[in-house]
């Protein structure tokens, strides 16, 4: 196409004609330069693009990897915690069952008792008869001595957390004498 205009331009007789060929040529030098500049763009834009994507895919594998690392030892965390508190529910039971399952069970002496229904008491004592009015012990329920090992283990754990939370707010508070 360019060979053809730049022939028609040198063997046109005609200034007019020689005139509409050099405007014809500049147009379409105008738009293969424009065309160039235009794909050249493009181009560079695209490769400036595709770096970024690149580098954001490479952010989102790396926070990818660091959320599963962060929930993997959220995870063992969690087991850990629930593994401890199964140990301590269990040790619990056991020695609930240990204090209600035991041949004397658990006691309260029979002074300590009040009320017009008084049980009779077996002495810890053997020298001791057995008497409510005497200094013996009575054996409670299995139901109350259950009740009250549960009560006992955690006011214990009650105290236990009081105290590591004093262990730890202490720094952070002044004491005012």
């Amino acid at each position: 196409m360019y060979l053809t205009v730049i022939k028609t331009f040198l063997t046109a007789k005609s200034a007019w004609i020689k005139y509409a060929a050099i405007a014809i040529l500049t147009v379409m030098v105008l738009a293969y330069v424009y065309g160039a500049g235009k794909d050249s763009e493009r181009a560079e834009w695209l490769g400036k693009e595709a770096k970024f994507l690149t580098q954001q895919n490479a952010i989102k594998e790396e926070n990818s990897k660091r959320i599963r690392e962060i929930r993997e030892e959220n995870d063992k965390i969690l087991l850990g915690v629930i593994n401890e508190r199964s140990e301590w529910l269990q040790s619990k039971n056991d020695l609930i069952d240990k204090l209600v399952n035991d041949n004397d069970g658990m006691r309260i002496s029979a002074k300590n008792c009040t009320g017009s229904n008084r049980l009779p008491t077996k002495a810890k004592d053997s020298s001791q008869p057995d008497s409510a009015a005497g200094g013996g012990e009575i054996r409670l329920s299995d139901e109350t001595t259950r009740s009250l090992a549960e009560v006992a283990i955690d006011a214990n754990e009650v105290v236990g957390k009081y105290n590591a939370l004093v262990k730890i707010c202490s720094p952070l508070v002044e004491v005012v004498e």
